[in-house]
């Protein structure tokens, strides 16, 4: 059991079964995840809505796709408001304060007196900006009020992207642009998930590359902090952006989280009559029906990853999947998806 089973309570390993207790032994471990960690938004009657979306399409019999369906379910990570705030404690933690303190050990001849540390530590926090990525309403900046929260920072420390640079007209009538706030040395942007690295390099190409040619690259830096990152998403971040090495994530998934690709985690050691080409059968099929081009999700990540305030698209649509999404079938999700666009 690694630290993301310790963090949701339950144990991922599963006891060798014989086939007619697959179904019962799966039942009563997502009852247990929906106690434990769903907070008990996927009752099991909204279980069997959602398993009645498998109807027999793929090619398999209907109750052979709702078992597995059932078992990939049962794998399903989703974090809820306490788990969340957990991690963006750790986040500040250990991506902002702890580089911090050696920044300031370094600036004081690396010294361990704490007396000496903690002031220079406090002048340096104080010289930064903590800010979400992306639109005001989506869900970088939605995490921020409890960012706050949970590690008791002033509102002082917090802006909005569109804050940095401010606009002020000169002697002839036209308008300077300026960043407003010169004393800052440090502007962190806060993401939940980093899964392709899109919307990241999107940020960064219209939003931040006018912003760092006002500023010294010498005294001023930007960062891009999530808490869970593809590492193919985190490595375009760093390439591919203003933020470059300055970019981390408190779980960066490898390759084993793609729940359906040959090494996934999910389909190492499932149960005896749960046959992993099935499980992918089934999640392509309905995942093509759901969103065309994109069965395993945006970027085709394959994540069985949700939280409270929202599923991401990069986990695999069979979950959050809806015709308002642009599903071509009718579907009930197991996991509600709030969608970017709209009217």
């Amino acid at each position: 059991m690694d630290e993301l089973d310790k963090l949701l309570g339950v144990d991922a390993d599963h006891p060798a079964l014989l086939p007619e207790d697959t179904f019962s032994f799966l039942r009563s471990r997502i009852t247990v995840l929906n106690t434990r960690s769903w907070e008990n938004k996927l009752q099991w009657n909204s279980v069997q809505k959602w398993l009645e979306n498998f109807d027999g399409k793929s090619g398999h019999e209907a109750d052979a796709e709702r078992l597995h369906a059932l078992y990939l379910l049962s794998q399903f990570m989703y974090f809820g408001g306490r788990e969340v705030r957990v991690l963006l404690k750790a986040l500040y933690r250990e991506l902002i304060v702890v580089p911090f303190v050696q920044r300031a050990r370094q600036s004081l001849n690396n010294t361990r007196e704490l007396d000496d540390i903690a002031p220079e530590l406090q002048k340096m926090l104080k010289a930064t900006k903590i800010l979400g990525i992306g639109n005001p309403s989506e869900s970088g900046p939605h995490l921020l009020y409890f960012f706050r929260q949970e590690n008791s920072l002033s509102k002082d420390r917090f802006m909005g992207a569109s804050e940095i640079v401010e606009a002020s007209r000169a002697n002839d009538g036209l308008f300077n642009r300026s960043v407003r706030h010169p004393e800052v040395t440090d502007y962190f942007f806060i993401d939940d998930v980093c899964g392709s690295g899109e919307t990241a390099k999107k940020f960064s190409k219209s939003v931040l590359e006018e912003i760092v040619s006002m500023t010294d690259p010498d005294k001023v830096r930007f960062h891009y902090y999530s808490i869970f990152a593809t590492e193919d998403g985190m490595k375009e971040v760093r390439d591919q952006t203003i933020f470059g090495e300055n970019s981390g994530a408190i779980y960066e998934l490898d390759e084993t989280f793609s729940s359906l690709s040959d090494t996934s985690r999910f389909l190492k050691n499932p149960p005896k009559d749960i046959d992993p080409h099935v499980v992918r059968d089934v999640c392509r099929h309905y995942g093509e029906l759901l969103w065309p081009g994109l069965p395993g999700g945006f970027d085709d990540n394959q994540l069985l990853l949700g939280f409270n305030h929202n599923t991401p698209d990069n986990t695999l649509p069979i979950f959050w999947g809806h015709p308002d999404h642009g599903a071509q079938i009718p579907w009930e999700p197991a996991f509600h998806r709030h969608w970017k666009y709209g009217y």
